[in-house]
């Protein structure tokens, strides 16, 4: 079973292509829903609580990602630290679902791992599929959605050109979404056949 990590930046079509693949009947897993989840659970919010402290909690007691990203961005440690913590319950996660998947006859999994060079993931993945888009696009992107608050991300993370050098596949997100999918099927037809 291949595991294929499917990366890039911040709003640079990741989720397109993980949603294209679902669509064409591949097993695929977002490290983004993954944390979702861990946020929910309340084990990891009382840990989170302990290591940012309390007023990452809305009134209602639960976890406010705004404050977390606010937090991170203004203290490059406890960023490291926050990091370090998700990743390695992510990672663990990620593992139990692969030990699921393996007797199943499954050809591959693709996960987006948004953070896989910074996690120094890449050697865990058996291909790097990277997703890229001009920066100006991931800046509209981001408005668009309502998330500035995500731009200061776009510098502190490993440069896109740099993913791009160490990918074994790019896929443009520029392209139409029709494009990108036949792309995508041609590929599928070689790749788990």
């Amino acid at each position: 079973m291949k595991k294929i990590a499917i990366t890039g930046g911040i709003a640079s079509g990741k989720s397109t292509l993980l949603k294209i693949l679902s669509e064409l009947g591949q097993v695929v897993l977002s490290c983004d829903d993954i944390v979702q989840n861990l946020y929910e659970d309340d084990q990891t919010k009382r840990e989170l609580v302990k290591l940012l402290g309390e007023d990452i909690l809305d009134q209602d007691g639960r976890l406010n990602r705004r404050k977390i990203l606010e937090k991170i961005v203004a203290d490059p440690i406890l960023k490291k630290r926050l990091e370090n913590f998700i990743h390695e319950k992510v990672w663990a996660y990620l593992e139990r679902r692969f030990k699921e998947y393996e007797p199943m006859g499954i050809k591959a999994v693709f996960v987006e791992v948004p953070l896989l060079f910074e996690a120094g993931w890449e050697y865990r993945f058996d291909e790097i599929w990277v997703v890229s888009c001009q920066m100006e696009t991931q800046i509209k992107r981001l408005l668009e959605q309502g998330r500035s608050h995500h731009l200061p991300f776009i510098d502190k993370q490993f440069p896109l050109e740099e993913k791009v050098k160490k990918a074994h596949r790019v896929f443009s997100s520029e392209v139409p979404i029709t494009e990108l999918k036949k792309e995508v099927e041609k590929i599928l037809s070689q790749f788990c056949n």
